[in-house]
């Protein structure tokens, strides 16, 4: 196993330690916020951040937060004050639709206000939108009982059920929006119908960053990228098990556009690798394997887009089994 990289970038003061019930009492947001590291404009950040695995890294005790329900509520005030870290993805948002979590974003906004250099959220896009046909699997989950949704790309749900309420109560903590869409057999003339009057709808009330992220690879054509343009909505460079590699997307998009509102890179899988595969990396706490052509793909980006350009790296632990690690590893690299 590779050996784990320092996730601070100075010492910090360590808080005291909770004794017996008081361990109830230990709370984050009274910890340092050291400046970030690298320019604002290049936001790095891990999918999700609720990780019990990253004690001892991005957490200095876990165990101080006292009950998990405690530290699931208020862990984002600790990994908010990490210097590596400017975002982070909100995939919680993918299972219940953000029009029914008002007070949990309004939490999330309060954790984030104190702190000088703001942490921005990347929600997903609750699934009702994102998925045109349930797996068996997913039927079973999340106890459905039609395999084909009816509310696909469906645009006046997304406004008042997505869009509406992270506008509302995160407001200048908002980041991008992903539309994760799930694989499909669905032909590329239909999809691209589907998404061109899903944007142009979203696009009269709504004018946040919309970014998509293809997850079936013969929808990732210039016809695609026309539409995205048109609306001004941009694509996720994605690493994922199906997908062509970040660079190849990268370089249809320079085709369409030489320059996109927003980037976002999200690093998930290795190309060829199973999410089960990668799942027995829990608890994600150290380092298992470089991904280095991912890596060198994230760093190429990077590099050849200008400083004041906006762009957002969402690591995901399943990529090389410890995301702090490999945000940090990439920053060390991008900084230095």
């Amino acid at each position: 196993m590779a050996q784990q990289f320092s996730l601070f970038a100075e010492p910090q003061p360590e808080p005291p330690k909770p004794v017996g019930k008081a361990s109830h009492a230990f709370d984050p947001s009274t910890l340092p916020a050291p400046a970030k590291l690298g320019p604002s404009t290049r936001c790095f950040g891990t999918s999700s951040w609720v990780y019990p695995g990253w004690d001892g890294s991005v957490y200095r005790d876990v165990k101080a937060y006292g009950p998990s329900s405690r530290f699931t509520e208020l862990c984002l005030a600790e990994y908010a004050r990490d210097p590596h870290f400017r975002c982070a993805g909100a995939d919680n948002m993918y299972y219940v639709k953000p029009a029914s979590r008002r007070g949990l974003l309004r939490k999330y906004a309060s954790l984030l206000r104190a702190l000088a250099e703001p942490v921005r959220l990347c929600p997903k896009v609750f699934h009702e939108l994102t998925v045109s046909r349930y797996t068996p699997q997913q039927l079973e989950e999340w106890r459905l009982s039609d395999p084909i949704n009816p509310h696909y790309l469906d645009p006046v749900r997304f406004l008042e059920e997505v869009a509406a309420p992270l506008q509302d109560e995160l407001g200048e903590y908002l980041g991008p929006l992903i539309l994760e869409l799930q694989e499909s057999d669905m032909t590329e003339p239909e999809f691209c119908r589907l998404l061109d009057h899903f944007l142009a709808q979203t696009r009269k009330s709504f004018s946040g960053d919309i970014t998509v992220e293809l997850r079936t690879d013969f929808h990732l054509t210039q016809r695609y990228f026309s539409i995205l343009s048109a609306h001004g909505a941009s694509h996720v460079l994605n690493a994922w098990t199906k997908m062509p590699s970040i660079a190849d997307q990268f370089a249809l998009m320079k085709k369409t556009a030489e320059h996109w509102p927003v980037y976002v890179i999200r690093a998930l899988l290795r190309i060829g690798m199973r999410y089960a595969e990668a799942s027995k990396w829990a608890p994600y706490d150290r380092l298992q394997q470089r991904a280095e052509e991912v890596r060198s793909d994230i760093l190429r980006v990077l590099r050849s887009l200008p400083t004041d350009q906006c762009s957002y790296v969402l690591i995901n632990n399943h990529l090389e089994g410890h995301a702090p690690t490999t945000v940090a590893e990439l920053q060390a690299a991008l900084f230095s």
